[in-house]
């Protein structure tokens, strides 16, 4: 079961491993889920620690080196679709069309613009609901 993992989970489980976050981020690592992220996520995570905290990029390379072992970094499509503007959040949409195209069967995220879009495929699911399986 392919699980596309979001920016603000990673962010979360890359600066609270003991988090609900890191709980979530974990589990999505074995099987039976196939972990994915696409290179805008990978690029944005980059920006966010950037921007938000600077002083913590090295913790951040530590960790996707590790985590990027283990999880497939698939391509963003550049070609718009339809499906995106259920997204709220234009700077989202890249993602949902990448796990789309990557045919992820859940995506995990705590964004809001996802958990309360009427978005069915891939599936939603935010980090508790998904602890909770």
């Amino acid at each position: 079961m392919k699980i596309m993992i979001d920016t603000n989970v990673i962010i979360s489980a890359a600066l609270f491993p003991n988090g609900k976050a890191a709980k979530a981020f974990f589990k999505a690592m074995i099987p039976p889920y196939e972990p994915i992220v696409c290179d805008y996520i990978v690029d944005e995570l980059h920006r966010k620690f950037h921007e938000k905290f600077p002083e913590k990029q090295s913790e951040l390379e530590t960790f996707l080196f590790q985590a990027l072992s283990f999880i497939d970094v698939v391509k963003t499509p550049e070609e718009m679709i339809a499906a995106e503007n259920k997204v709220r959040d234009v700077k989202d949409r890249p993602i949902l069309r990448a796990a789309l195209d990557a045919h992820a069967d859940l995506f995990l995220t705590g964004d809001k613009d996802f958990l309360e879009s009427s978005i069915i495929d891939p599936r939603i699911i935010g980090v508790a609901e998904f602890l909770e399986r």
